[in-house]
């Protein structure tokens, strides 16, 4: 899909579907890559999360967005003060932790901005769903990062 449109949901589901599908391609080759088996498994658990929110999208009844109420999860900023990291074959896990809350940090960026370039209130709605999953997806890791990246000793 090459352009994206504010005014038709099918377009902006369909595009949001195969973002999800492109993060799950992108996470399942980080995991054939890697060499150690926990980093693996850590790609592997991104995978099922991207496959979460692709499935959430295949779903979605459009009629029902009212209904959906947006937890929106307080942002620990950890990832802005983190600068993006190639993946290589023998990543750490803070390297690994790293090179996801920068693309969920990204993804969120992607969807919050396209939210407000929406006049169609349906599809600005949409944005502003995606975009939270993505905050959600990121406040998760970002946890992770703080209770085993910066509190170790």
């Amino acid at each position: 899909m090459s352009s994206l449109s504010c005014t038709s949901m099918d377009d902006v589901v369909g595009f949001a579907i195969e973002k999800e599908q492109k993060a799950m391609d992108f996470y399942r080759g980080c995991a054939q890559r890697a060499k150690n088996p926990g980093i693996k498994q850590f790609f592997e658990e991104m995978v099922l999360e991207e496959q979460r929110h692709r499935d959430l999208l295949k779903g979605l009844d459009t009629l029902d967005l009212q209904t959906l109420k947006l937890d929106k999860p307080e942002d620990l900023k950890i990832s802005d003060y983190l600068v993006d990291v190639p993946f290589k074959e023998d990543l750490t896990y803070q390297e690994a932790l790293t090179i996801a809350m920068k693309r969920e940090e990204k993804a969120h960026a992607f969807y919050a901005g396209w939210k407000n370039k929406c006049l169609n209130e349906k599809t600005a709605q949409l944005f502003e769903i995606l975009a939270n999953e993505e905050s959600k997806h990121k406040r998760k890791l970002e946890n992770l990062y703080d209770e085993e990246i910066l509190n170790w000793d």
